[in-house]
């Protein structure tokens, strides 16, 4: 008898079911749920300070911070003026204050008075916390439910036979034993009492069982579970797109904050760059003949070993071909004839020094002398080689040097770099009336100073050089590596400075902000921006003056979901 009846209630409730959705309603997807483990809490603030108290069982929990940058306040004197006296806190983390106060259990409406005395300031803080009643399940009068089960058994008395009556009994077990085994594997939900009121009727009335009365429907609906105690509070994002992001996350997120104000601020522009050597600073090493290389005393140096200005890197010896060296010696013997010819002639001229002019005898001189060097330095080629020095101090920046290797004119050896002096080449597209200083800004965020050198006339691809030199020690830099110049204008413009961590990419590809409208809520505001320096932007259209935008935290906020 036990399995007719639940058969029953699984085939009734079936079709109940089944009618409460008929001729096409449809009531779509419920909106989003706002969290249920929100706790009791208020907010208030100042212009100093802002504070949420947050209820947890019989005690208060006052999250302190700064209200222009969200920064905890530690350290300060906390009291609170309640209805029932003056507390003190205790602060057991960084800017978190507990109090005891077991009257918050008691739902109701309490008005607070936090009194906050810390190195910047002292204030009064003013806010109403509200207590919840806990819901309560809602009690069905005994003789509706009469009447609504006395309904539907009359209809299905008329609708069905004896053997339609067992075909239902039979597909009521199907439906109780799918909806058994769904149970083990889905979390139980609460019933509601109207529902199990309704059904507990109907099986009274079908087997002749005493109706429920009021005794009975309140004993059933005491028997409904509670709502679960808030431990703890969870962020979430809106429809709208705003955050809750209570207090204790913001803590982990480490977010900040600062109050937004407008000013006049040189104009900025963004110029695509990379590192090259200085000028004055840096030096190639090339042959100025065509040889092979040897290496010098101590071996060739290897990239990034330090050299001396002067010191030999590298010896060329000079390569002769067959033919080259064929006609050399060819010029090397008729320059030979000829000062044999003229020493002969020298000689006889000089025996008859009475006879012969002192002119004649020193003409012959010179052409021997010529004809001597002219000789010597053919001969001498074939034997020279040349010692290839680094022309400045610094280090093996490029190239490789090899025994044997040819050496051509005009080819570089080697590059001398000096690693504590570098300059930047930026292309500008446009004629720009650049300032003094300027800020370099590498792809990890890092920057470096420069001072303007100047612009060049000649066009590469459309655009002009312009050069800046690093001002300080360049460690860590090496040619070559790609960069944004950020360079000053004389020109002027008007806006509000934040962060460029501040600046994030929207869903939508508009550049957004967060910004902080209460203690623990944020929007999201489409911004247009300048670049300003290495670490902040101008924005010029999408904020106004008095807002707190988050400059910290800002790209784990857009991460809450």
């Amino acid at each position: 008898m036990r399995f007719l009846k639940a058969g029953i209630i699984a085939f009734t409730v079936a079709f109940g079911g089944a009618a409460a959705a008929h001729e096409g309603h449809d009531h779509g997807a419920p909106p989003p749920p706002v969290s249920t483990t929100i706790a009791p809490r208020v907010e208030a603030a100042s212009t100093q300070f802002e504070a949420v108290v947050v209820t947890r069982g019989a005690e208060m929990h006052v999250y302190l911070d700064s209200f222009a940058t969200n920064t905890p306040v530690n350290g300060a004197s906390v009291e609170m003026d309640t209805p029932n006296g003056i507390i003190v806190g205790t602060e057991t983390d960084a800017g978190i204050y507990v109090f005891s106060a077991p009257w918050v259990a008691t739902p109701g409406s309490y008005d607070l008075a936090i009194t906050v005395i810390a190195d910047a300031g002292f204030d009064v803080l003013i806010g109403t916390l509200t207590i919840p009643a806990a819901p309560t399940a809602p009690v069905v009068e005994a003789t509706a439910v009469n009447a609504i089960a006395a309904s539907v058994l009359g209809d299905l008395s008329a609708r069905f036979t004896a053997r339609d009556l067992s075909l239902a009994v039979a597909a009521g077990l199907g439906l109780l034993i799918g909806a058994l085994g769904v149970a083990l594997f889905r979390r139980p939900r609460k019933r509601p009492a109207t529902a199990t009121a309704i059904v507990t009727a109907m099986v009274g009335a079908l087997f002749a069982a005493p109706s429920p009365g009021y005794a009975e429907i309140a004993v059933a609906n005491a028997a409904l579970p509670a709502p679960a105690a808030a431990t703890r509070d969870v962020a979430q994002r809106f429809p709208d797109g705003s955050l809750f992001v209570p207090k204790g996350t913001q803590r982990v997120l480490g977010v900040r904050t600062l109050v937004t104000e407008t000013a006049l601020h040189g104009r900025r522009i963004e110029l695509p760059g990379r590192i090259i050597p200085d000028p004055n600073a840096s030096g190639y090493v090339q042959a100025s003949l065509e040889g092979r290389l040897v290496a010098p005393e101590g071996g060739f140096p290897q990239l990034g070993s330090s050299v001396k200005a002067g010191q030999i890197v590298a010896i060329v010896e000079p390569t002769i071909g067959a033919v080259d060296l064929a006609d050399r010696q060819q010029q090397i013997r008729e320059i030979e004839q000829q000062l044999e010819l003229v020493s002969r002639r020298l000689d006889r001229r000089k025996q008859l020094t009475t006879a012969v002019a002192r002119t004649e005898i020193e003409e012959l001189e010179i052409e021997q002398e010529s004809l001597t060097a002219q000789r010597d330095a053919l001969v001498s080629l074939t034997d020279i080689s040349e010692n290839l020095i680094a022309p400045v101090e610094g280090v093996i920046a490029a190239g490789q040097a090899i025994a044997g290797q040819i050496a051509s004119p005009g080819v570089t050896v080697y590059e001398i770099v000096d690693p504590g002096k570098f300059w930047v080449e930026a292309l500008s597209y446009r004629s720009e009336t650049l300032g003094d200083a300027a800020v370099a800004v590498f792809a990890d965020g890092a920057t470096i100073d420069l001072k303007y050198q100047g612009t060049g006339l000649a066009d590469q691809g459309q655009a002009v050089p312009v050069r800046f030199s690093v001002v300080g020690q360049a460690e860590g830099l090496r040619a070559g590596q790609l960069l944004r110049v950020i360079a000053a204008t004389p020109a002027e413009r008007e806006g509000i400075v934040v962060p460029r961590d501040a600046v994030l990419r929207g869903a939508n590809g508009q550049l957004v902000v967060y910004v902080k409208t209460n203690a623990e809520r944020f929007v999201q505001r489409e911004v247009r921006v300048e670049p300003l320096d290495g670490d902040n932007v101008l924005v010029v259209a999408g904020l106004e003056v008095g807002l707190r935008v988050v400059t910290e935290g800002a790209e784990l906020l857009n991460q809450i979901r």
